[in-house]
């Protein structure tokens, strides 16, 4: 959604189409009579001239607007006017260039939005980020920008960006001709429905069903690349994060001057970004702070269906954790739970829906798109909820639901959560990931199985819940892949911020990053479960990130905060425990986590 009139400007205009009728014509019969000529052949053309049409613009018509427009270092500033911006906050572009090692490719426009500090001692700009990849990080600024300013300090600049072929930042990446497109290719298929894992790992038959579903996936992965060959060219090759990164060192320049100290928060996926940045540029860094960690070694150089056995080693405990504090609460508090039930009576109730799910799929046909609900399904809804604590009341009570036979409220959460308009995702992992031999069918499900034996009941469920897969369809290489090093000594320290029971990103990827970095780090841990410190808030988490970025002073080597909610209100600390100050901190981090996760 635009937030100036000025988007409006981003893209060519599409050519006005006249009426079908206008393209009725007469011609003359072998006898000299006139016949009408059948209008479906004609539409049929002008069907075929429109797509070959829009394809052109999408390939290279937008872009040459770019280029004719706008001049490599030109920054732009106003007023937003969308309802949803906080008071004061603006919007805005940086134009780029469009390759860093090749002048005459052209620019890249950046959607930019930017609060400015409250505090007359201004000390910069911090550039935030909120994962996916995927997520476009503008709004961070623009509707969230009070509330991360009360995170980070207000001495800053929020800085918020929609990074490379995301968002409202030029050339996006468009390789169906629209998201209704898009998701209709992938309704009802694996990768949008899941994989159906059977009750027993071991079990020949539920290997050859994976196996067979691994087939189809592969089949989709290849058609939707060719499909992004096809309309975007080129253009696909600009969207690393390897790109992103020069972008905000180039941008800081423009907004610092030359040289600046890089700032920068990224949160999930943002932590690649911090990655490459510092190591990238060491000599730029400012104050960077990376927050429920990727490990980004692993996501340049190894294959995606690899990367379970090793990130997923915290799902089950805040699987465990969630089971726990819902019996620990009862009915009153936690839908799922049963009168004197523990966890373990909880879990073997959901694992004996789960079964019955893979057997027999649940109708349901009052969803806002009626389908049906898959073992598949029902076990990514399970893994979303792991990562937003603050959502668990709310996931239990539709899970319930979904066991007594409605399975509405999940399907429509499902839905919800598809953030992604295109396959922005798989551009930026794709052209990250180091070219590798594509592995068999066969070799990528023998690998979830371990995973599912070994590490986690999820592991095939994050496949689709974060979709990397399929790189080596990829049609494109990128003008550079930092493959590291990742050990750089940098101008000043990175924080690292982990936490214990974290679904997506485990702690155990904290400890590897605050190692290799060695003496350019410091890691703090946060004893919660969710995905990144803002799952759960925690003053003592904010304090010492205030700090960090007020004069960069790290936390003690060992620090371990505690948080100030719990996702049950009866297992947590209640409100009337903070005094005024620390409310209002902890009122940001909600807000903060509002904006980045939508929940």
């Amino acid at each position: 959604m635009s937030d100036n009139s000025d988007y409006s400007s981003w893209s060519s205009d599409t050519e006005k189409r006249p009426r079908t009728s206008d393209y009725t014509t007469e011609s003359s019969s072998s006898d000299g009579s006139t016949r009408r000529c059948s209008k479906f052949g004609h539409i049929a053309v002008l069907m075929i001239l429109c797509f070959a049409f829009s394809t052109l613009l999408r390939k290279g018509l937008s872009l040459v607007y770019l280029n004719t427009k706008h001049r490599v270092g030109e920054l732009r500033w106003w007023a937003c006017t969308d309802r949803h911006t906080a008071p004061g906050a603006e919007c805005g572009y940086a134009i780029v260039p469009l390759d860093y090692f090749n002048a005459s490719a052209g620019v890249a426009k950046i959607a930019l939005g930017r609060y400015k500090a409250t505090s007359s001692n201004r000390k910069g700009s911090v550039f935030l980020n909120p994962g996916g990849p995927g997520g476009p990080g503008k709004r961070l600024a623009t509707t969230a920008g009070p509330s991360f300013q009360r995170l980070v300090g207000e001495e800053y600049d929020m800085i918020g960006f929609d990074p490379r072929g995301i968002g409202e930042t030029e050339p996006q990446t468009r390789c169906f001709s629209s998201p209704e497109a898009h998701a209709a290719f992938v309704r009802n298929t694996v990768i949008e429905r899941g994989y159906d894992v059977g009750p027993n790992l071991t079990d020949p038959l539920n290997r050859n069903h994976l196996i067979e579903l691994q087939r189809d996936a592969d089949s989709l992965w290849q058609t939707q690349f060719e499909i992004c060959a096809d309309t975007m060219g080129d253009q696909l090759k600009y969207m690393g994060t390897s790109t992103v990164a020069r972008d905000i060192a180039f941008i800081t320049s423009l907004l610092e001057g030359e040289d600046a100290p890089i700032n920068f928060y990224g949160l999930s996926y943002g932590t690649v970004i911090g990655q490459y940045l510092v190591n990238m540029f060491p000599d730029r860094v400012g104050r960077v702070v990376i927050d429920g960690v990727v490990d980004a070694i692993a996501w340049a150089t190894e294959p995606s269906y690899k990367w379970e056995r090793y990130w997923q080693v915290s799902t089950d405990t805040a699987y465990e954790m969630f089971l726990a504090d819902c019996a620990k609460v009862g009915p009153s508090q936690c839908a799922l739970a049963e009168e004197d039930e523990d966890a373990a009576d909880i879990l073997n109730r959901v694992k004996g829906f789960l079964t019955k799910l893979y057997y027999t799929p649940m109708a349901v046909p009052k969803a806002t798109t009626p389908g049906i609900l898959t073992n598949g399904r029902a076990r990514l809804f399970l893994l979303g909820a792991l990562e937003s604590p603050t959502s668990w009341p709310s996931a239990a009570k539709a899970f319930a639901r979904a066991m007594a036979g409605d399975g509405t409220t999940v399907l429509n959460a499902l839905e919800e959560g598809q953030f992604l308009r295109d396959l922005e995702r798989s551009a930026v992992s794709c052209n990250d990931n180091k070219p590798f031999p594509a592995p068999t069918p066969e070799e990528v499900i023998d690998e979830q199985l371990y995973a599912l034996e070994h590490v986690s009941r999820f592991a095939l469920a994050v496949v689709v819940s974060e979709p990397d897969a399929g790189c080596q369809f990829w049609p494109v290489s990128p003008p550079e892949r930092f493959l590291g090093p990742w050990n750089n000594t940098l101008r000043n320290p990175v924080l690292i911020i982990s936490n214990t029971a974290d679904p997506a990103t485990p702690l155990a990827n904290g400890k590897l990053v605050d190692e290799t970095l060695g003496n350019s780090s410091r890691l703090l841990v946060q004893d919660s479960p969710g995905h990144c410190s803002l799952a759960l808030p925690s003053v003592c988490t904010v304090k010492a990130l205030r700090a960090f970025f007020a004069d960069g002073t790290l936390p003690a080597e060992g620090t371990v905060c505690g948080v100030d909610a719990s996702p049950f209100p009866q297992t947590g600390v209640t409100a009337a425990a903070h005094s005024a100050a620390d409310a209002v901190i902890l009122e940001s981090v909600r807000h903060a986590a509002q904006v980045v996760f939508g929940k």
